[in-house]
């Protein structure tokens, strides 16, 4: 059983199909249309100035401050064009609309949630800075 097969299809062109995709989301990055999505500042670590554990820490709890917020709105619902664009998008808004006070309690539910684990995290944090700070003597406050 070693043979081996290959799926394809005639006059299918692969590197003309990945330019189209290329192509249009570079005209949607133009446009800004995925600029309200842009998790860049989360996901991107900018760690040239962490040198040790607890600098890393301080950043990744800076992170997780500033990300706990996420956006929970609508979001624009558009018409890829077509003959079923118009009836598409309509049916899509309807949907949306059924289903927005079900889902609408429960992602604000999450953002509560989300916003209390970061408090939580940020207190025990500075506790157990302040409780370091006073077992190597001075009793000094650990920095914020």
């Amino acid at each position: 059983m070693t043979d081996i097969f290959e799926i394809g299809a005639d006059g299918v062109d692969v590197a003309a199909i990945q330019r189209e995709i290329e192509d249009r989301v570079a005209r949607k990055k133009e446009a800004g249309v995925y600029d309200r999505y842009d998790l860049s500042r989360v996901a991107a670590l900018e760690l040239s100035g962490v040198k040790s554990e607890a600098d890393f820490l301080e950043y990744s709890l800076k992170v997780v401050q500033q990300a706990w917020d996420i956006d929970i709105g609508d979001f624009p619902i558009c018409s890829k064009g077509g003959l079923l664009g118009a009836p598409a998008v309509l049916l899509k808004k309807s949907i949306w609309k059924l289903l927005k006070f079900y889902t609408y309690r429960l992602f604000s539910q999450q953002k509560e949630f989300n916003c209390q684990v970061v408090n939580a995290v940020v207190s025990l944090n500075r506790k157990i800075d302040a409780e370091l700070a006073k077992l190597k003597g001075g009793g000094e406050k650990a920095p914020k």
